[in-house]
């Protein structure tokens, strides 16, 4: 019985790593609905301009100099018009859609060039909803779903963590440039020794103040908590940062963060919503 054991394996896998997919293009599709209609409605509609710009190269589809990958030019870039912008298909604006996300894609570092503050933003809430919804629903299961706290935590990824992020990491990189080992082993000991426990003070206060408690009541769940926070994510960010400040584009770390987030928020949701 051994065989059928390791097939079923092989599928629970197979599904694992699709549903992680879907659930990655959800939330870029998401996030690029939420951008486009906020600049629309903030910036005359910018964002739409924002489309006609090249890319950094597609994750979801590999290239090879010179080559040609379905509607991708060499290097795994889009096609370009003659107008210097891309292809409606290749922007996501086509009747042609790429089943792997590769449109997506395009249309979300597009994004991130014309508007890469409000694109952090709702990056950072779509990943705090996200990893609520997983805490309420499946850990903690229960029976009547909080959509006040899940609104408290996508208010704190909108307000706090992408624009602080979107500071920091910029910052960071900016004062220590390259993707050596010393400069890789220096930003994540920043972040994590200094970046990590200022991140835990915010995240406290937002959702103590937020819920209605007063100051005396949001500094004792910090000194009770934060600790806890500040350990917690030693087990996971390290290694994640180290991936993320050696490989990662600067413009591109909120969404690094926010895929490993989603999870990791489900931790914090529990911790930041504990009586």
């Amino acid at each position: 019985y051994a065989r059928p054991a390791r097939v079923l394996s092989t599928a629970s896998l197979s599904s694992t790593r699709t549903s992680s997919k879907s659930t990655m293009k959800f939330a870029i599709a998401l996030v690029l609905a939420l951008a486009s209609s906020a600049s629309a409605f903030s910036f005359g509609g910018r964002g739409r301009g924002g489309i006609r710009r090249s890319i950094r190269k597609n994750p979801f589809k590999g290239g090879s100099k010179g080559g040609n990958f379905g509607n991708f030019g060499g290097n795994g870039q889009p096609p370009i018009n003659n107008n210097g912008g891309l292809n409606a298909d290749a922007a996501g604006d086509g009747d042609k859609k790429d089943d792997d996300g590769s449109g997506l894609w395009a249309a979300y570092n597009a994004k991130l060039e014309s508007d890469p503050l409000l694109t952090k933003a709702l990056t950072s809430l779509v990943g705090f909803t996200l990893g609520d919804i997983l805490a309420q629903k499946f850990v903690e299961k229960k029976d009547e779903y909080d959509f006040i706290r899940t609104l408290r935590l996508a208010s704190f990824g909108f307000l706090i963590h992408g624009p602080t992020g979107h500071w920091f990491y910029g910052k960071l990189d900016g004062a220590i440039p390259g993707k050596g080992a010393l400069q890789v082993a220096s930003k994540v000991g920043i972040d994590q020794v200094l970046w990590n426990p200022i991140f835990g003070v915010m995240f406290f206060g937002f959702m103590g103040f937020s819920s209605g408690e007063n100051f005396g009541g949001v500094v004792s769940k910090i000194k009770r908590d934060l600790m806890t926070q500040v350990t917690g994510s030693w087990t996971v960010w390290p290694a994640a940062h180290a991936i993320n400040f050696r490989f990662v584009p600067t413009s591109q770390r909120l969404l690094y963060i926010n895929t490993i987030q989603i999870f990791y928020n489900v931790f914090l949701s529990i911790i930041g919503n504990k009586e």
